[in-house]
């Protein structure tokens, strides 16, 4: 027999103390304390069920089990808690399509309490191909306020009724690979929740300057190896600065996303137009202030959408508590879609685990139609399509002639069948307040609701004679913070033809870095999938200088021989256009001035390479 070292046990009644205080109560039942037996079953199952269970006591203090969910407790359909005599408020939840179960308890001194409870949905939109997830969420942002593991993440992800969950960086494991993860997430998964790890990426910072914040955005369904056997992770994470990382190459946000495509993902822009006022600086070489506008805006997005698009989507909603930034994005996304750029509409929560009260995924969730059976792969597709409706508690299903979102239509005048299915969300007991139809970004028709309203079924006929597309906007009983927006419908004059990718055109000059000589020489594309580079056409270059069109998406390098190699960016090694990208605002990024300014500087480049031996 083994005896157990004193310091062990010390740290075994230390933490058995800790979890005691973090949930406030007692864990001993005497005449001061009862007990609680909590089963919570589906009703359609007549299974156990995850879901969040909120105990309130009459002083309003929640009983919690960590600082990561302030609102009440993750549980896997069984819950035994010990408490302060007394009655309490008795909340149970699972996501948003399940109708919260309230009611009083009375937990007595001394005696146990069995409570059954069964939950029912609104809508079970799985069984009608409809499934959400939430593609941003972070396992560590960084601030490791709080420890979290796996088995919590997965706890968490049923309990909030996801069917997938994608955890971006960091991760409370050693040396991460998509091998480890993928292990780690896999033994976790189940077929009506998926667990996987994904990056924030690109999450890119011009120099390391939160000033100057290039754009974040999320992945969906990527591989984690090249067909090299590369490490797809360690390489997006080397192509985005983070804050203060000054010395890291600078790469475009374009840059990553070719991998990302490449490796059969799909990326979305998220929080495009988040910024704040506070403190930063102090490292780096920045100087340390204490009002500075702190940026998380997708300002590389206008450029990215005019090379390409060389993205699949942009967030339309970031968390329910994001109302302005939310709204500007909704703007931008129609700004898009009226000139012609079919990107999806989507959402996320940008959760973090690691902060207090971070620990709450799926508050904005993006529900995908997806054909057979679920895969994150066809997750993806289907979301670049705009098989899409996101949401912060509505539940909404649109459909012209039968047809998903992401369909089109010709515009021949016929009568079209529109038909909305709207559902309050299972938490929203003041029903929906407001549903509208909207055209090109405007409501054409308006209802609303006094009082809410627990669902809504209707049909409409419309009749397009021009091109123009259509989404539906409904709102909770709260409309700051319920909102869902469904993905776009297309009418066509004449069959679609994306945009033209923008090109660059480019002065290019060669000389001699020290004397200031001309060289003669030539120059050659170059394309970077993050931190891979490869090798395009190449361009003869007189000593003159010439005049050379590339795509958007390229560097040139010049070689000369006897000569190092210089490789220069028309847009990072670009001063104008560098400054007019990361100096735009929110505002600038709902104009479409802010494009065409960005046209016009692509088409007038110059770039001189000084060359040394």
């Amino acid at each position: 027999m083994h005896k157990i070292p004193v310091c062990m046990l010390h740290v075994c009644f230390m933490l058995f103390f800790w979890l005691v205080a973090v949930s406030g109560f007692s864990a001993e039942i005497n005449s001061n304390t009862g007990q609680i037996k909590l089963t919570i079953t589906d009703g359609a199952t007549s299974k156990q069920t995850a879901c969040s269970v909120l105990l309130v006591d009459s002083k309003g203090k929640k009983v919690i089990e960590s600082e990561s969910f302030r609102n009440g407790i993750r549980c896997d359909g069984r819950l035994v808690k010990t408490l302060p005599a007394g009655r309490y408020k008795l909340r149970v939840m699972r996501g948003f399509e399940t109708r919260i179960v309230e009611r009083d308890v009375d937990i007595a001194a001394g005696q146990t309490i069995d409570v059954a409870v069964v939950l029912e949905r609104v809508v079970d939109l799985r069984r009608k191909g409809w499934y959400a997830g939430d593609s941003h969420s972070h396992m560590v942002h960084g601030e490791r306020t709080i420890q979290v593991d796996f088995d919590y993440l997965a706890l968490t992800a049923r309990a909030e009724d996801l069917q997938y969950l994608s955890m971006a960086q960091a991760w409370s494991i050693a040396d991460p690979t998509p091998e480890k993860l993928d292990a780690e997430f896999k033994k976790r998964s189940s077929a009506d929740c998926v667990l996987t790890w994904n990056l924030e990426a690109p999450k890119n910072y011009y120099r390391g300057d939160a000033g100057r914040c290039l754009g974040h955005c999320w992945t969906l369904g990527m591989r984690g190896r090249t067909d090299n056997g590369d490490d797809v992770i360690k390489m997006l994470m080397n192509a985005s600065a983070h804050d203060y990382e000054v010395e890291k190459p600078p790469f475009a946000n374009f840059e990553s996303h070719a991998l990302i495509r490449e490796q059969g993902g799909a990326t979305s822009y998220s929080h495009p137009a988040r910024w704040w006022t506070g403190a930063w600086g102090g490292k780096g070489g920045y100087p340390k202030q204490e009002k500075m506008r702190v940026s998380n805006m997708a300002v590389e997005l206008p450029l990215d959408t005019l090379i390409g698009p060389v993205y699949d989507g942009v967030d339309l909603m970031t968390s329910a508590g994001e109302y302005e930034a939310n709204m500007n994005a909704f703007k931008m996304w129609c700004l898009l879609l009226n000139h012609g750029y079919r990107l999806a509409g989507t959402a996320s929560s940008d959760s973090c685990f690691d902060n207090p009260g971070g620990g709450v995924p799926g508050t904005a969730r993006t529900y995908t139609h997806i054909e057979g059976e679920f895969s994150l792969q066809k997750a993806a597709q289907a979301m670049a399509r705009g098989r899409n409706f996101v949401t912060t508690g509505p539940l909404l299903l649109v459909s012209i002639d039968e047809q998903l979102t992401g369909s089109s239509f010709p515009a021949d005048g016929g009568g079209r069948k529109l038909k909305i299915e709207a559902w309050a969300s299972g938490v929203d007991k003041k029903g929906l307040s407001l549903m509208e139809v909207l055209k090109n970004g405007e409501p054409v028709q308006t209802n609303t609701f006094l009082p809410g309203v627990p669902c809504v079924v209707t049909n409409l006929v419309l009749s397009e004679k021009q091109s123009a597309w259509y989404c539906v906007r409904v709102y909770g009983g709260d409309p700051r913070r319920q909102c869902a927006i469904s993905g776009a419908f297309f009418f066509e004059e004449k069959d679609y033809q994306p945009p033209k990718p923008v090109g660059a055109r480019i002065k290019v000059k060669f000389c001699d870095a020290t004397s200031g000589r001309a060289l003669a020489g030539k120059a050659t594309e170059i394309t970077s999938a993050a931190t891979q580079v490869r090798e395009g056409k190449f361009h003869a270059v007189a000593a003159e200088g010439v005049v050379i069109e590339i795509p958007g998406t390229c560097r040139l390098r010049a070689e000369v021989p006897g000569y190092k190699t210089v490789t220069l960016s028309p847009f990072l090694d670009n001063p104008e256009l560098l400054d007019f990208v990361t100096r735009l605002s929110a505002e600038d990024l709902l104009v479409w001035e802010t494009y065409e300014r960005i046209r016009t500087l692509l088409n007038n480049v110059s770039l001189v390479f000084r060359l040394e031996k």
